[in-house]
């Protein structure tokens, strides 16, 4: 008997545009992403996104619908094309639903090509905004916002949220299923006798990621709020990588607890998103949402992977200063 398809795998196909085959494939939890490096679908499709999330979004460029099957942007491309005949002045082909001046010309315009267009378009973006609070489940609505964000992008001023810079390229830390171990064990204050923690901190000093050093992979951090990247929301739980001199860093001060040091986030040069971990989704939906990935965390032993919170984190990194 054939399972059904993931929540976020049927709101697309029913609601928008299929996405594309890889991500479907991912999110029906094929067992070909359900191994000992993938973890499960779910979490390589987060790995998948960011490859998109790392890069600018480009105003004009079309390589983000990639995430659709076989996306046709006719009607983007037409609108960009022919947009200086009717007057109108667009910089980008993204959130057209939000544009002022789009929706005068639309209440002024007589019917054309180029209006329906602009109308389909327009209707199409406002369906995209709406996936997330469509959804159900916790995991969907997390995966619908950051797809949302890659083709219409946020603003710091708008969200509220810390932006990141992105580092040029990847630093060589791993994103294996087991990269929430050292984590779990700092969230109850389990601290290797050589391991240090840097907290990244905001202009007042609250919490934003939490960094660890000789435990596991270095310079691997996890988020402990809301952050933007390239315009994308990355939720709590995000996985990052860092690479940067903490000794050429002048403005830190040493942690109150353990070995490290508070720093202003802004200090590092760049971040590179990995992927979710299992700690983005709250303790009882996590078996659920993270399945094969979730499963491998008990079988090998990680501490209390089912009921740890990201709040224990956070405390743990508000008790440094």
């Amino acid at each position: 008997m054939a399972t059904a398809d993931h929540e976020i795998v049927q709101l697309f196909q029913q609601k928008l545009h299929p996405l594309a085959i890889k991500l479907v494939e991912m999110l029906n939890e094929h067992y070909s992403h359900q191994t000992e490096r993938r973890g499960c679908g779910y979490t390589q499709a987060t790995r998948v996104l960011a490859e998109y999330i790392n890069s600018p979004r480009d105003p004009q460029e079309f390589q983000d619908l990639k995430l659709f099957d076989d996306f046709n942007y006719k009607a983007l491309k037409s609108i960009l094309d022919q947009q200086a005949s009717y007057g109108l002045q667009l910089d980008s082909w993204r959130n057209l639903d939000l544009n002022n001046s789009l929706h005068q010309f639309i209440g002024a315009a007589t019917d054309s090509d180029f209006k329906q267009s602009i109308v389909q378009v327009q209707e199409q973006q406002q369906i995209l905004r709406s996936l997330q609070e469509q959804a159900q489940l916790e995991e969907s609505k997390l995966l619908c916002s950051m797809i949302e964000d890659v083709i219409l992008p946020k603003t710091a001023a708008a969200t509220d949220l810390v932006e990141l810079c992105t580092r040029v390229e990847k630093p060589k830390v791993g994103s294996c299923p087991m990269a929430e171990n050292f984590f779990l064990k700092i969230a109850h204050h389990r601290v290797l006798r050589g391991g240090e923690i840097n907290i990244f901190v905001d202009h007042q000093n609250r919490p934003l990621l939490l960094e660890k050093l000789n435990m596991g992979d270095n310079h691997s951090c996890i988020s402990l709020v809301p952050l933007l990247m390239n315009g994308v929301r990355l939720p709590a739980g995000s996985l990052f990588s860092v690479d940067y001199d903490r000794d050429a860093i002048q403005n830190k001060q040493p942690n109150k607890q353990y070995k490290g040091f508070v720093i202003p986030y802004d200090e590092i040069p760049g971040f590179w998103f990995l992927r979710l971990t299992t700690l983005a989704v709250s303790p009882q939906n996590r078996k659920r949402a993270f399945s094969t990935h979730f499963q491998q965390q008990v079988d090998n032993g990680l501490y209390s992977p089912g009921t740890t919170e990201l709040q224990q984190l956070l405390e743990v990194a508000q008790a440094q200063f």
